[in-house]
């Protein structure tokens, strides 16, 4: 049982709800591991719209007076029952969406617009993860960037492997290394794997010198910018792509970005291989 929580201490676009999202789909597809997405980012569907597609009235309508949070259903149901320890690992399946079943389950994120509503609900997301790592091989757990949130810090605690996301810039990479250095309560570098998103091999940040510039002694593992996949990430048509491209032996685009996705796969498994999890 492991937990994997995607973060990056950068304000700006890193890619790393899209590189979570192709990481945990095409692990469950190519791999014998039962796994939870889940999305603990604030005001952002972007996950949710990989599988399915969303109707934003819809979704309007689950929201109560200001912005608060319909206790109804999917994350809000599940945090509302761990908030009133009526929970088990087993219920917290039936909060969740099915991509594949025994395979892949996606807990969407809250439907609130509140930043304070989602606080809230934010500190019961601790308990959430380590109930689900009860019944799960791996927990992916999409946070929300940089600290702003004090319970950020405790779901990179609780996160056995920190996949830090950055994208081909040398601020990023930057920001990398100044939060090793003054978050060393938080950010234990022997648990982290540095992930390069929208990749570029012919850019002067590219895998092999941003590995240099901070330091790693492996090739950190990087996922190319593929314009159809991004495409198929807005048309809720994630699943069906990893499907169609997993076993291709081209060298097109796509196999190329799926061989990158498995890459970065067996560099997660190795890494938890490492620190002595067994998933």
């Amino acid at each position: 049982m492991a937990i994997i929580g995607f973060w990056s201490g950068s304000k700006k676009e890193t890619g790393q709800t899209l590189a979570i999202t192709s990481i945990a789909t095409h692990m469950a597809i190519q791999h014998n591991y039962k796994i939870l997405l889940i999305d603990a980012t604030f005001d952002d569907d972007t996950m949710e719209r990989c599988f399915w597609n969303v109707n934003d009235k819809k979704s309007v309508s689950k929201l109560l007076t200001k912005g608060k949070l319909d206790i109804s259903s999917g994350a809000e149901g599940l945090l509302s029952a761990v908030a009133s320890n009526k929970t088990t690992p087993e219920i917290v399946k039936n909060y969740t969406r099915v991509v594949f079943n025994n395979r892949l389950d996606v807990l969407c994120g809250l439907k609130t617009q509140s930043p304070e509503e989602f606080t809230k609900a934010l500190i019961h997301y601790n308990d959430l993860v380590k109930t689900a790592d009860k019944y799960y091989d791996m927990v992916f757990v999409d946070m929300e960037k940089t600290l702003k949130y004090e319970t950020t810090k405790l779901l990179l605690a609780e996160s056995n492997l920190i996949v830090y996301n950055f994208t081909k810039n040398r601020k990023q990479a930057d920001e990398y290394l100044e939060h090793l250095q003054e978050d060393k309560e938080v950010l234990d570098r022997k648990k982290i794997l540095p992930l390069l998103s929208n990749a570029d091999s012919n850019a002067l940040y590219n895998a092999k010198n941003l590995t240099r510039y901070i330091g790693e002694r492996k090739e950190i593992p990087s996922i190319p910018y593929n314009s159809t996949f991004v495409r198929v990430a807005s048309e809720a048509g994630v699943a069906n792509y990893f499907l169609k491209n997993r076993m291709s032996s081209t060298h097109d685009k796509d196999a190329d970005f799926t061989n990158s996705v498995e890459h970065a796969c067996q560099r997660i498994i190795k890494k938890l291989e490492e620190l002595k999890y067994k998933v």
